[in-house]
């Protein structure tokens, strides 16, 4: 289902550049009501870890989008994950996210625009594409990390 849903923020971001509300808000409303039932997160972090989540996506987030570099969805998304698993979970997807976004401005600086095979529309970079996809790698990565 996680993957499911950070593919749909994905092509959401890509096609429209923005993420609904309903996708952020959905996500985080199930995985707190799940954190408050069973006392874990839907992906294993604890209360205090999804506190302390939620506090670094902000941190990690709220300068960019004060700075207009990302947008409230990109912030919305990073706090959703932050529910989904706590702190370690919103290290590792933004770690990833963030050297696939460096990788794509370099790979869009290195070759002029008429050269580029396929541009994504727009003006602006979908981080929260970047980030949904540092998700997934999060998802592949995380029982190395933390096994059960």
């Amino acid at each position: 289902m996680v993957v499911i849903w950070a593919l749909s923020v994905a092509a959401m971001d890509i096609a429209q550049r923005r993420i609904p509300n309903f996708l952020v808000g959905g996500a985080a409303f199930v995985c707190l009501f799940a954190l408050a039932w069973i006392g874990q997160a839907p992906l294993g972090g604890e209360p205090w870890s999804v506190a302390g989540g939620l506090a670094l996506a902000l941190l990690l987030t709220l300068p960019g989008y004060l700075m207009r570099q990302l947008g409230a969805g990109d912030v919305k998304m990073l706090m959703a994950v932050a529910t989904m698993g706590g702190y370690v979970l919103v290290v590792q997807t933004f770690v990833i996210g963030s050297l696939l976004a460096a990788g794509l401005v370099f790979f869009y600086w290195r070759f002029p625009r008429e050269q580029a095979p396929a541009r994504l529309p727009g003006k602006y970079l979908p981080f929260g594409a970047a980030l949904a996809v540092g998700l997934i790698g999060s998802l592949l990565l995380l029982p190395a990390v933390h096994p059960r």
